[in-house]
């Protein structure tokens, strides 16, 4: 059985490639250089570990931090998020499990738990407004194997509450359910919920916050009985990550301070320039504010489809943002704004003349 075509990445790379020259798709911070980072000439090419370098994986557990302390033995690296995620979906779910999840999100955390037979609950989470538990609690059953999250999340840019997760995990810790976080955004892992309760899993990479996605570097935190069945799995399909890109991930690591104090740099000004646009056209768009997210949601109040927007603008203006369509959604933008001020002031005037001739 095929699986369902994956309208994110069929934007990205099928109906836009080479027809843009400013992007403000993008999920994550500006992209760093090969120049910024750090290789020796004489590390050797040699095959990683399927699990990933011992002293990269102790890098990770150290930044999680914690009251108790995670060992190295509840981490695996792997290909970024996206096949952490992957990995978690195809060895903790069997045909006929019941998954809760989110939309708009990511097309990943329903589709493949349906192509693996799943029965799939997706939870309506407008942005702009406060994580429904109630709603999610009440979606449970006896089948229910795995609730997605993404906190703070893509796209929309809002996060669930202190409260809300108080709520989530103490009714899966009633029922055994495993809860998983995509936790790409999070800049204090002390706070991931792995930290909550034994069937929590956080998910995360060097992409976003980083601005490093070409390493396609991530991992995932879980217990030890679910890192060997990913690590199984891994062995079918990527084997283990590059032994360069994991070194250099280390390194990256040793310096996160620096990357994230870059990463506020970009993002602070950025949110300046996107919340004045959204004042200057307010019969165009209504912007979510972000909560801990280099993009923003921006339900658009023009009468034509958002697709239709993003792709007047691609056409007539060469600038790339996501519509809302390729989310689950409608009527919106997600719009980057972690950028270097000229090239957001002049994605965003174009964007406004597109606004301006739909309005």
């Amino acid at each position: 059985m095929s699986i369902s075509e994956y309208a994110i990445q069929q934007w990205l790379f099928a109906e836009a490639q080479g027809r843009y020259d400013i992007d403000l798709a993008e999920s994550g911070v500006q992209f760093q250089l090969l120049g910024d980072l750090e290789i020796q000439p004489e590390w050797g090419l040699d095959y990683s570990l399927d699990r990933g370098r011992p002293e990269l994986r102790q890098a990770i557990v150290e930044m999680y931090g914690g009251p108790s302390g995670i060992p190295t033995e509840n981490v695996a690296v792997t290909h970024g998020a996206q096949e952490a995620l992957y990995l978690l979906y195809r060895t903790l779910l069997r045909s006929g499990d019941h998954v809760v999840t989110t939309s708009p999100g990511w097309q990943q955390a329903w589709e493949v738990p349906r192509h693996i037979g799943c029965d799939v609950t997706v939870l309506p989470w407008p942005p702009g407004t406060r994580f429904d538990t109630d709603a999610l609690i009440q979606s449970l059953g006896p089948r229910t194997r795995l609730i997605i999250l993404n906190s703070p999340g893509n796209p929309s840019g809002c996060v669930i509450g202190a409260d809300e997760w108080t709520a989530v995990m103490e009714v899966a810790a009633e029922r055994g359910i495993w809860v998983v976080n995509d936790e790409e955004y999070l800049l204090d892992f002390g706070r991931s919920i792995v930290h909550r309760h034994p069937r929590a899993i956080s998910v995360s990479g060097l992409s976003k916050v980083f601005g490093l996605p070409a390493l396609r570097l991530g991992w995932v935190c879980a217990a030890a009985e679910v890192i060997d069945a990913v690590v199984n799995y891994k062995r079918y399909t990527t084997v283990s990550n590059s032994l360069v890109w994991e070194r250099v991930a280390e390194g990256v690591l040793q310096r996160r301070a620096e990357h994230v104090q870059r990463y506020r740099q970009l993002v602070e000004p950025g949110l300046r320039i996107l919340q004045d646009f959204a004042r200057r056209h307010p019969e165009g768009v209504a912007l979510v504010p972000p909560q801990g997210t280099p993009f923003a949601w921006l339900n658009t109040l023009v009468p034509s489809p958002s697709r239709d927007i993003a792709e007047r603008l691609l056409e007539q203006h060469r600038t790339l943002v996501m519509p809302a369509e390729v989310f689950g959604a409608e009527r919106a933008l997600r719009v980057s704004f972690a950028r270097p001020a000229d090239l957001l002031e002049e994605g965003f005037d174009r964007l406004g003349k597109v606004l301006a001739e739909l309005g």
